[in-house]
């Protein structure tokens, strides 16, 4: 008889879910990568999560996201348009537009697998982040403060849960057992790599490693609160955390150098407007540095009492806030140039063997074309000093000089919008 009873009382609770679920109007997902309560009006992929306003941040302390992460080649952390980008940003724009719900952030890590150096695995972890960030940024219009950017370093995580989780492997009981009593990484990496000569490693880096080299993201919105209906009395939304996922510890690690040359060649645009040739290199082997060298050379006359000969150059070392010819700079610069100058009908002025020279400082900004990072537009301007000595001759043709002079001049030393193309070449193999 108690059977019965339990029996009957269970299909009343059954049959109440049943009640509730129809007068709310909508589905409560067990799966929590589901929509909470949804009236969307585009059916978004699994990477877009909706959380209640309260729980925000519910999403910001995990590692792992439901996106299939954008894959790096090995050592490499940049981006190029591809239909997956795309789809990517069609969605978030998408998002910014949809007057149901709301934007909370882009959650956006970056890793490198386990093999290699810590230091540099430990950069390219913030590299290949910030190049999926700087993507979002350009494609969508997404306001930076939008962004929570997260280097997540090598993902030793990702590698246990994928042996955990069916992955094979030589002597894989081992690397678990590694993987559980040793919480040192390069600890982990020289006993791995000490089991039968090294052919477990070479497995692992061939076959395991190469889906955590990358870049995963998950949009996080809430839903606008006035579209919602109310709840009923005692009916709360549950906290939830993402499934199977470890909370994200990230290691304190002071900032290695880059293992990347970036190398520019550049013309002033300001200067072909002048009819001046002009080519410039820039080259960036260090994170926050690089030294720019733009040359002048003008060896013709415009007309037979205009001429702007110029054979010049114009060193500068430029600190960069962000990274290396991306961004805001300063500049410290010197200039150098033998002249033989006719602007005007008064006179030709030319250096009398004795070369002008200058130093000064200068601010400029670096906005990239496009998404592959290798076309960029340059704009700067600087101030300082320049000495120079010249000779003044009647600008007529076999005029004769008329006066001699040395001079201080102090103003705009440097100015210009440069075009340029970026090549990156990787200084050292590391893996």
């Amino acid at each position: 008889m108690s059977c019965i009873n339990i029996n009957r009382y269970g299909r009343k609770k059954i049959l109440l879910l049943v009640v509730s679920m129809f007068m709310l109007g909508t589905l409560y997902a067990e799966n929590p990568l589901d929509s909470i309560i949804s009236f969307r009006k585009v059916n978004y992929p699994d990477y877009v999560i909706t959380l209640p306003e309260k729980k925000i941040d519910s999403v910001f302390y995990y590692a792992n996201t439901s996106i299939v992460p954008v894959i790096f080649k090995v050592n490499k952390y940049r981006l190029f348009n591809n239909k997956q980008l795309d789809s990517i940003a069609n969605v978030l724009c998408q998002i910014l537009q949809d007057t149901t719900m709301r934007l909370a952030y882009v959650w956006i890590g970056g890793s490198a697998s386990p093999e290699g150096p810590s230091k540099w695995n430990y950069q390219l972890g913030d590299y290949r982040s910030r190049a999926l960030a700087d993507f979002l940024r350009q494609k969508t219009g997404i306001q930076e403060d939008k962004l929570k950017v997260k280097n997540l370093w090598e993902d030793w995580y990702s590698f246990e849960s994928a042996l955990k989780n069916g992955a094979e492997i030589p002597n894989k009981q081992e690397v678990l057992d590694i993987l559980e009593k040793e919480s040192d990484n390069e600890q982990r990496k020289k006993q791995i790599k000490g089991l039968d000569d090294g052919h477990t490693w070479q497995c692992i880096v061939r076959d395991i490693f190469p889906p955590f080299r990358n870049a995963r993201m998950a949009i996080v919105c809430h839903e606008r609160p006035e579209l919602l209906p109310s709840l009923p009395v005692g009916f709360e939304l549950q906290e939830f955390c993402l499934p199977g996922l470890a909370p994200l510890v990230l290691p304190l690690y002071s900032r290695p150098e880059p293992k990347e040359w970036i190398i520019a060649v550049k013309t002033n645009l300001f200067f072909i407007a002048a009819l001046t040739s002009n080519v410039g290199m820039e080259v960036s082997p260090w994170s926050h540095w690089s030294l720019d060298i733009p040359v002048w050379y003008s060896p013709y006359n415009i007309s037979s009492t205009r001429k702007l000969r110029l054979l010049a150059a114009q060193p500068e070392i430029r600190w960069w806030p962000k990274h290396a010819m991306t961004g805001h700079f300063i500049g410290l610069h010197t200039h150098i140039a033998g002249f033989n100058v006719a602007i005007n009908n008064h006179a030709r002025y030319q250096d009398p063997n004795h070369a002008l020279w200058g130093l000064g400082v200068s601010y400029g900004y670096t906005i990239h074309l496009g998404t592959t990072g290798k076309w960029a537009l340059d704009f700067n301007i600087g101030a300082g000093f320049a000495e120079y000595s010249y000779d003044a001759y009647r600008n007529w043709k076999n005029g004769p000089k008329f006066h001699s002079e040395s001079e201080w001049y102090w103003g705009i030393t440097r100015m210009g919008i440069s075009i340029s193309y970026k090549w990156y070449k990787q200084r050292k193999s590391r893996r």
